[in-house]
């Protein structure tokens, strides 16, 4: 009978026990069902696809010679813009032709579709910073290993030019073989200059004649009359390894000065587009 009022008192106890208010001092330990999701690693991780998807792009300049069976090459120049490329050809030879085009372009999974007029033009996959084509007009490159396209840096990333455009500078162009630079200012005027004369020469900003293929300045200075023509053409300076996006040719004094040049009064970086 005892043993049995020892067990009854023992369960109260224990009853007691479970229904007593917990106090503070006390420790309790609770096993943790919730899933918590990682938010910095999600985080960085769409970071990181963001950013592996964004180098993906093919924005800026390419440049590349592809091989001609019935030419010495053909020099391919490629800018991209968002959704916009301007293509230009330079077919080296006996008779040295330039062409110049216009699309839109896309990306595909990892292939970048350039289309003109709906048509296909080429398909490229990016490596790095080359291009490297697998399809032109629709048909497939059997050996597109010699068929590749090096990223260029384009001049008006020079930051050179900045000062230029801070005092009013709208272009500016230079030239080798002599050496020679042009400053227009298209509101005050154009100064032309040579190391090897005593000072520049600078006429007032006459109005250009504007085509869809060129910018003509037609001046006078003194008893010369001389000329500007501004092309929209992809150029290299021979000096650096930056691209330019314009030719130009000053005839002046019976002399023809040919030169690369930038358009700053709409600077604009292409680089990280």
């Amino acid at each position: 009978m005892k043993f049995v009022s020892i067990i009854l008192l023992f369960g109260l106890a224990l009853f007691s026990c479970r229904e007593a208010p917990i106090s503070e001092h006390d420790s309790i330990i609770v096993k943790d069902t919730t899933i918590v999701e990682d938010t910095l690693t999600s985080i960085k991780d769409s970071t990181i696809a963001s950013n592996y998807s964004d180098s993906l792009l093919p924005l800026g300049a390419y440049q590349g010679i592809f091989p001609c069976p019935d030419c010495d090459g053909i020099q391919q120049t490629i800018l991209f813009t968002e959704y916009i490329f301007k293509q230009e050809q330079m077919v080296w030879g006996e008779n040295k032709t330039l062409k110049s085009s216009e699309g839109t372009w896309q990306k595909r999974n990892d292939t970048i579709k350039l289309m003109q007029n709906g048509k296909p033009v080429m398909d490229l996959i990016k490596k790095g910073d080359t291009l490297f084509p697998i399809t032109i007009r629709g048909i497939r490159l059997i050996n597109s290993s010699k068929y590749f396209l090096t990223k260029r840096t384009l001049a008006i990333n020079n930051p050179i030019w900045n000062n230029k455009q801070k005092i009013g500078i709208d272009f500016e162009a230079t030239g080798n073989e002599p050496f020679w630079n042009l400053e227009i200012d298209k509101h005050k005027f154009i100064s032309f200059k040579n190391p090897e004369w005593k000072k520049p020469i600078v006429v007032r900003t006459e109005k250009p004649i504007i085509t869809r293929d060129s910018i003509f300045y037609r001046l006078k200075s003194d008893t010369t009359v001389w000329t500007i023509t501004i092309l929209p053409q992809f150029c290299n300076d021979g000096m650096s390894d930056y691209l330019y996006q314009y030719k130009v040719i000053v005839n002046y004094n019976g002399t023809r000065y040919k030169g690369c040049g930038v358009m700053l009064s709409n600077k604009k970086s292409t680089e990280d587009l």
